[in-house]
């Protein structure tokens, strides 16, 4: 999305004038379906109605608790990602609701919150160095929709007036956002009203089994008693099954907040090495029980991510687990590693593999492995998906290498955190 606009200062401000660039701009909006054209659009009615050389819109994103936008860096758009946290201007803004003005970002902040401070990292890679800075958050009907910032390098600096200014336009720049989120609904309704049909059927398929053949055995119960050497295998068997029906409502509850866009705990900063560590040992039992020999590596150094906690769990216990039940002979390994901006986690193990035409399908929802159902081992297919979901949430990428009867290789990657003294 294009919404870091570079504009030369213009004619002086005025507010009239501002309000009717505004309400014209505004009438192109509203027949726009596109937010990434509507975030273009109002970053450059805000560069131009401000007089000021930049403008940046920010986008919230509800599920990762950040802001999002863009900028251009020589003829390349880069994606800007911002927590809402003390650790920018725009990220401040978002979580205090405050708006204000900076007539130095690079000179002490504290006399606005000593807990405030300036994200360099894209001043050094565009080589504009910021000087005066505006920030308002973008509210509609209470929910803060965004963040609009506008700053100059060589311009006069920003006043009182401008920064009024800046708050009437936010409020332009959040009725967009709303509307253009609202119109991006509603051209997706009709296909998601398709995919919902689909799940509940799938899911009443897959729930019919296990409580159908349960309902029969509790059935049985009631012609034996309690000392008819009988009773005790038929229990077995409702534990059994009652045990894949949990196991496919968890899948199912997981997936469903995952879908919706709802935080599975507390979005933080988190050292993956040792996340990683409490997760994968508690497979430990359960491989030692099949016989499987289970290696854990991680750094000596913390590995910081921001990220779902619970989620990230999630990701590990997945692929552990299904590492551990579909390898009958072998090891299972969870290695964790920094390489470069990343921090990788490749769970391997030396199992039944994966059919290579099942591969390109392994993420589907609720599909499993041709071999995996043959060996009539349970599974519900739902983890997986879940899994990509979550790791793509937080700007990772997954990748899966197999082959059939040699093994698996789960590989995620997710960004490490840096902050400002990194």
């Amino acid at each position: 999305m294009n919404s870091a606009i570079s504009r030369a200062p213009d004619a002086s401000l005025d507010e009239l004038a501002v309000h009717g660039r505004l309400f014209e701009l505004y009438d192109q909006m509203l027949g726009e379906v596109d937010i990434v054209n509507v975030l273009h659009h109002t970053a450059d009615a805000v560069s131009r109605s401000l007089n000021a050389e930049r403008a940046t819109i920010y986008l919230v994103v509800r599920e990762t608790q950040e802001l999002e936008s863009a900028a251009i860096v020589g003829n390349i758009s880069r994606t800007i990602r911002l927590p809402i946290c003390e650790q920018s201007l725009a990220g401040f803004c978002a979580l205090t609701g405050r708006s204000f003005v900076i007539p130095d970002a690079y000179d002490d902040l504290s006399h606005i919150d000593p807990r405030l401070k300036l994200n360099r990292s894209w001043d050094e890679m565009t080589g504009f160095r910021t000087r005066d800075v505006m920030c308002a958050p973008a509210l509609f009907k209470g929910e803060l929709m965004g963040v609009v910032q506008a700053m100059n390098s060589n311009n006069g600096p920003f006043q009182k007036s401008h920064l009024d200014s800046l708050q009437s336009v936010s409020r332009y720049v959040a009725y967009a956002l709303y509307h253009a989120r609202l119109y991006n609904e509603l051209a997706t309704l009709k296909t998601l009203e398709k995919q919902k049909a689909e799940f509940m059927k799938i899911i009443v398929h897959e729930l019919k089994s296990p409580v159908a053949a349960s309902k029969s055995l509790a059935s049985g119960l009631l012609y034996a008693t309690k000392d008819d050497p009988r009773l005790a295998p038929v229990l077995t068997r409702i534990e059994s099954r009652m045990d894949q029906l949990l196991n496919l409502v968890q899948d199912i509850l997981d997936l469903s907040r995952i879908k919706s866009g709802c935080p599975l705990g507390d979005v933080a900063v988190c050292d993956l090495a040792a996340e990683t560590i409490i997760t994968g040992e508690g497979y430990r039992e359960q491989a030692q029980a099949r016989g499987l020999s289970l290696r854990i590596e991680v750094p000596e150094t913390p590995t910081p991510v921001r990220i779902d906690l619970q989620g990230y769990h999630l990701i590990v216990s997945n692929l552990v687990s299904n590492a551990v039940k579909y390898t009958p002979a072998g090891s299972v390994t969870v290695i964790l590693q920094q390489q470069g901006t990343w921090a990788v986690l490749e769970v391997s193990d030396t199992g039944m593999g994966i059919p290579k035409d099942d591969i390109s399908r392994l993420f589907n929802e609720f599909f499993r492995a041709s071999n995996a159902r043959r060996s009539k081992i349970q599974g519900t297919g739902v983890g997986l998906a879940g899994v990509k979901a979550l790791v793509e949430r937080f700007g990772g990428e997954m990748e899966l290498q197999s082959q059939e009867n040699k093994g698996t290789v789960f590989i995620v990657r997710l960004p490490l955190h840096k902050n400002e003294e990194s």
